[in-house]
């Protein structure tokens, strides 16, 4: 199964490090949302609980997280108080739907002093973190292995040029490089591409 992450469309400096931002005013409450791109639920943590502090008046904080680990996403939540079904299981299900994990999804409610009722309340959230989703664009996350040799330093030379490529698109990363006598060189690649991978090295080692 394939899953994404989200990138931002624009260049967004945002003050808490938010990828995106949106507010809707729904009969005077307003709804401020942001979502975060994160690594770790310690990142999604941190990224709450400022939100948190600096909104101290706000009526509710709801948020939800969803991270990878493995080919399991793992996703916590809280509605903060609003009728149960009315925060973030909307949300959920359109992450499900998309297949969209490694992000922090958290709308800051200002009770306006008029219920809205849980269906109009649960399309104002849902619609709360579409806005923030249709500001980014989704990029497939992969899983990596790690792939080490030894080669000379021609070898290394071609070798960089051959797989320019797999590393402008993202399926491979040089992670470590020690040059001596040869040069030893640690790669993440993407899975599906390391039986490639071995065989590149395996002809430029060769040659070299």
């Amino acid at each position: 199964m394939k899953y994404y992450s989200l990138q931002c469309k624009n260049d967004l400096n945002g003050k808490y490090g938010q990828i995106s931002e949106g507010i809707i005013i729904e009969k005077k409450s307003k709804f401020i949302s942001y979502l975060f791109s994160i690594d770790s639920e310690e990142e999604a943590i941190e990224k709450i609980e400022q939100i948190k502090k600096d909104n101290g008046q706000a009526r509710h904080v709801v948020y939800i997280y969803s991270l990878l680990k493995g080919n399991i996403t793992n996703i916590k939540f809280s509605d903060d108080g609003e009728p149960q079904g009315t925060g973030t299981k909307a949300i959920y299900e359109l992450l499900d739907k998309e297949s969209i994990t490694n992000v922090c999804i958290v709308i800051v409610r200002y009770f306006g002093g008029i219920l809205l009722g849980a269906g109009p309340l649960s399309r104002t959230y849902l619609n709360s973190a579409r806005i923030c989703i249709d500001e980014c664009v989704k990029k497939e996350i992969y899983n990596f292995e790690i792939i080490s040799f030894d080669c000379s330093y021609n070898a290394y030379n071609v070798f960089k040029n051959r797989v320019q490529t797999y590393m402008d698109d993202g399926l491979l990363q040089i992670l470590n490089c020690s040059f001596s006598d040869n040069v030893s060189v640690e790669l993440k690649v993407v899975d599906f591409k390391k039986e490639e991978l071995e065989k590149v090295i395996e002809e430029v080692c060769y040659g070299y």
